[in-house]
């Protein structure tokens, strides 16, 4: 027997039936979408080159303002010049 709710609910939706509006959905859609794109109504190479200039230029400024952050909290505050840094690391 359960007696968990979501499990209740769970099986409760699967026994019910799936509405009839349902059955033939996927060749709806698809016979909207096929008529846009024999028209030749897509994307163009200008459009895919601006996106992509757009994306780079993103990525260019969040690395730099992340790789900014991350060097300001990484330096140590003060540093024994005699050690080697992988002394340093172990602690000695």
């Amino acid at each position: 027997m359960m007696t968990d709710p979501f499990d209740r609910d769970l099986a409760r939706l699967a026994s019910l039936v799936p509405p009839e509006a349902l059955n033939d959905l996927e060749c709806r859609v698809a016979s909207a979408i096929q008529p846009g794109a024999l028209a030749g109504e897509g994307v163009s190479f200008r459009g895919i080159a601006f996106a992509g200039g757009v994306a780079l230029l993103l990525g260019l400024t969040g690395g730099g303002v992340m790789a900014g952050r991350i060097e300001a909290k990484a330096r140590p505050v003060a540093m024994d010049a005699e050690l080697a840094p992988s002394t340093l690391l172990l602690g000695r």
